[in-house]
């Protein structure tokens, strides 16, 4: 059962210029984007940085209103409610950010901050809602010195957790995590990547997981969707996709993994040059500028569709196609 199904999504900002403000183009940051989460489980989301992975994850809990689309929530598409209802929904669905320390007001002490969502909603006060944080602060494994101090005076490790809490603190359904380890020490990282594990099959969370980090990826999801430049181009589940890429810049982005004893690898695939900005995308496929394997003249005049090339294992390549064929 989906718990999130995201159709045919797409988010475009509008670049204006001139005294008028006139817009003269627009970035293209989600580009037709559908999936689907299923209930327990953890999906996750890789590519480049800007290919659209935090937008997508903003769009999707509508910090960021879509420009088309549907996000359908338990059977109920966000992008028709109106503010109120989106409020009340908002319970189900909660994110963590990349940076801990922007993510968390430098005025107020963890317990204002882990306390807020229990105050707006739920209109705890006083002593119940010190109770209520500290038995939060505990569940993320931090101590009840920790709420009286500011942002400040805790390290990474601990502010990251602090935001974890804040999360949990109205019994979300999902979790949308945005990078949630890329600013942490490698060895804070893994014990954080073991504790959303726990947190997960403790509370049956589900996982929007953003990453840039495959092996991340690989540790802690299910099922993964590969985007560039705004779309999706290859999905499956992890073992799957790992084991058997088939689109060239998943290959490229798993060629990229340091390995524990570096060594010439004679299959490693190296990208050429820049992702394109978002404010000019190539025609046909996106990916043909940068493509290892000689993309043909269909690849720089069509835009491949998302195919299935087994049960559980979808790419958008002219070549796979042809492969497959």
């Amino acid at each position: 059962m989906s718990l999130l199904e995201v159709k045919h999504l797409s988010k475009h900002f509008p670049v204006k210029r001139g005294l008028l403000s006139r817009p003269t183009g627009f970035v293209q940051a989600v580009r037709d984007v559908s999936f689907q989460v299923r209930a327990g489980e953890s999906y996750g989301v890789v590519g480049e940085s800007g290919s659209g992975k935090t937008t997508l994850g903003r769009t999707v809990l509508r910090l960021i209103d879509p420009t088309e689309g549907e996000i359908l929530f338990q059977g109920t598409d966000l992008t028709r409610l109106d503010p109120e209802p989106l409020r009340q929904l908002r319970r189900d669905m909660q994110m963590i950010f990349q940076d801990p320390h922007s993510s968390l007001n430098p005025r107020k002490i963890i317990l204002k901050s882990v306390g807020e969502p229990l105050v707006i909603y739920e209109g705890v006060s006083g002593r119940r809602l010190a109770d209520r944080v500290l038995e939060l602060m505990e569940l993320v494994g931090l101590k009840k010195e920790h709420m009286y101090r500011f942002p400040h005076e805790l390290s990474g490790g601990q502010k990251q957790r602090v935001g974890i809490a804040r999360a949990l603190a109205l019994n979300p359904k999902m979790l949308i995590l945005d990078e949630p380890t890329s600013a942490l020490d490698v060895s804070v990282q893994a014990l954080t990547l073991n504790f959303l594990e726990e947190l997960q099959k403790k509370f049956s969370l589900t996982y929007l997981f953003i990453s840039h980090n495959l092996a991340v990826i690989r540790y802690v999801c299910d099922r993964v969707a590969v985007m560039y430049l705004g779309r999706i181009v290859e999905e499956g589940q992890v073992d799957e996709l790992f084991d058997s890429p088939a689109h060239p810049y998943t290959k490229s982005l798993l060629s990229a993994i340091p390995l524990p004893e570096p060594q010439q690898d004679d299959d490693q695939v190296l990208l050429e040059g820049d992702i394109p900005s978002p404010l000019n995308i190539p025609s046909g496929c996106s990916f043909h500028t940068r493509c290892p394997e000689k993309p043909g003249e269909i690849c720089r005049r069509e835009d491949p569709p998302l195919v299935h090339l087994s049960p559980s294992h979808s790419a958008s390549c002219h070549l796979c196609g042809s492969r497959e064929a």
